[in-house]
């Protein structure tokens, strides 16, 4: 728009509305980085059920502290499986037999995918193998309990699956 004076003058609003567009973008790309990047909330369908099981599984892990076993799980992942070695020791670090093995495969963000899979001896004493199915790629907990002695003990694993 000319003026008076014979100079135009520049509108800031074009410039105003550009900065708040960009600054919009801006933070709806950082949002989705941060919502990228952070884990997905536990999804089961029973809370009373996943509490109680929460607390045994917490009992469990303190009572394997207590006797001084040691589980440690190895877990090589490829396209829908993974394949486990879970290791078994003592407090002197001598390998541990057991009664029953298993691990129990969960879904933290999406029910229904759950299930339990025993640990069969893989040769050397104290150490078990299971091939794992993992039916869709993401995040994915392992529980590896073992029974022995009538005494059960439990440890959980993370993965993340290809």
């Amino acid at each position: 728009m000319a003026s008076t004076s014979g100079r135009t003058r520049i509108e800031p609003w074009p410039w105003i509305l550009g900065a708040l567009l960009l600054s919009m973008v801006t933070g709806s790309l950082a949002f989705y980085r941060v919502a990228r990047t952070n884990p997905d909330p536990l999804v089961v369908d029973d809370a009373y059920a996943a509490g109680l099981h929460y607390s045994e599984r917490v009992r469990a892990e303190r009572r394997a502290e207590a006797l001084g076993w040691q589980i440690g799980l190895r877990a090589t992942t490829e396209p829908g499986a993974a394949n486990l070695t879970v290791e078994l020791h003592d407090a002197s670090g001598a390998p541990l037999e057991v009664t029953r093995a298993s691990v129990l495969r969960e879904r933290p963000a999406e029910g229904g995918l759950d299930a339990e899979f025993a640990l069969q001896p893989a040769g050397a004493p104290g150490r078990l193998e299971a091939r794992v199915p993992l039916p869709r790629p993401g995040r994915w907990r392992l529980v590896a309990r073992i029974e022995r002695d009538g005494r059960t003990v439990e440890r959980a694993f993370a993965l993340e699956a290809p």
